[in-house]
């Protein structure tokens, strides 16, 4: 009888420690798995897995409310699980508890930027070297609340509620109409950008002062060599590209004889080795005949509608090359390459190893091919600090 009631005893105490600990567990978990989804620009891609070879799961919409359920780290980005084969990066989640998101609400409403650069989309960067884009872009005329402010390098910068940065030159501050406001059409050099490019390592064999316009005229000069041997017949912009870039040249050549000389055997040598291979050039030539094509998000078919990842499979698949379907996939069709080094026929990715959001074909001459955004069509467009590629790979 004895042993019954210390058994009886033991089983209610061991009942009521496991009640206790398993409401702590749920008060824990509801504490740290709320969400909302911070994205203003469009949906955010649920994928099935953090990992390369992640397929679309579903689609959330700004200021969604979610629940996550865990946490994982890839090529040091962290992704949340909001369920079964279903995780999302952390950039586009704003996580935490109810009682600490009034603090930033407070600290956001006595400041807010507003995007005020009209010919493309500002670039919501990682941290203030400007070295990487953390995927979110401000179209014009979008508002973002302030919750940190830096100035560095003469640069004032404003950090976001999803904890990226933009610098003071691409928005207006506590200005959401952007009344009195004259838009920016050509994009502002970015300070910490600009020091730390590929502009070192073009300008490097010119003179001090020669450097910054040499490579502007000499860059494109080869592209107009070898994109007007097949694409002008194809599409009318390289061709619209290729000859403003000879014309160019030659009115330049006379005032910097000797600059351009020493530009034009060292830089374009690279660029027209390589383009004499007929594979690269095969998928330079499919990847420009699709400009003027719709962007259609999933899009495949060629003059119908085409996505970024659809366009690269495209134009490879009309060399010969079997390209996986989504970009996360097709960073691991090749080598890694420098993009200090690239070669027509690469493909540029944006976004994290892994977690790759966007990716383009390099055609040389510091440009690209590529499908933008939904509401855009396939088009050439030039590598610049606001839209800065995050890596590349090189298949042929």
């Amino acid at each position: 009888m004895k042993k019954q009631k210390m058994t009886y005893l033991s089983s209610g105490m061991v009942g009521l420690a496991g009640l206790v600990l398993m409401g702590l567990q749920t008060n824990d978990a509801q504490a740290a798995t709320n969400g909302t989804v911070n994205y203003a620009d469009g949906a955010t891609t649920v994928w099935t897995s953090p990992a390369v070879g992640q397929k679309p799961a579903r689609y959330l919409a700004t200021n969604q409310q979610v629940t996550i359920q865990d946490t994982k780290q890839v090529y040091g980005q962290t992704w949340y699980k909001l369920g079964n084969d279903e995780w999302v990066s952390s950039q586009f989640i704003t996580a935490g508890d109810a009682t600490a998101q009034p603090a930033a609400t407070t600290t956001a409403v006595k400041n807010t930027v507003t995007a005020n650069f009209q010919s493309g989309a500002t670039t919501v960067w990682a941290d203030t070297t400007a070295a990487q884009p953390t995927g979110e872009y401000l179209t014009y005329g979008t508002t973002k609340n302030v919750i940190d402010q830096k100035d560095l390098n003469g640069t004032t910068w404003y950090q976001l509620e999803s904890k990226g940065w933009v610098p003071a030159s691409y928005v207006v501050l506590n200005n959401p109409n952007l009344d009195g406001v004259t838009p920016i059409t050509n994009a502002p050099a970015v300070t910490p950008v600009a020091a730390t490019t590929t502009t070192t390592e073009v300008q490097a064999p010119a003179a001090p002062q020669a450097t910054t316009p040499a490579p502007a005229t000499e860059t494109p000069a080869p592209a107009a060599t070898t994109e007007a041997t097949t694409p002008a017949a194809t599409t009318s912009t390289p061709a619209a590209t290729t000859q403003p870039a000879q014309t160019q040249t030659t009115t330049t050549q006379s005032s910097q004889q000797t600059t351009q000389a020493t530009t034009t055997q060292q830089a374009p040598q690279t660029n027209t080795t390589t383009k004499a291979s007929g594979n690269a050039q095969t998928v330079i030539n499919a990847a420009l005949s699709q400009i003027g094509t719709p962007y259609v998000w999933g899009g495949s078919t060629p003059g119908v509608g085409l996505d970024c990842s659809g366009l690269v499979q495209y134009a490879y698949a009309q060399a010969g090359v079997s390209l996986r379907r989504v970009t996360t996939a097709q960073e691991g069709a090749g080598q890694r390459v420098s993009l200090d080094n690239l070669q027509p026929g690469d493909i540029l990715f944006w976004g994290g190893a892994g977690a790759s959001y966007h990716d383009a074909i390099y055609i040389g001459g510091g440009q690209y091919v590529h499908a933008p955004q939904p509401g855009e069509s396939v088009k050439t467009a030039s590598i610049s600090s606001y839209f800065m590629p995050s890596f590349a790979v090189r298949v042929l």
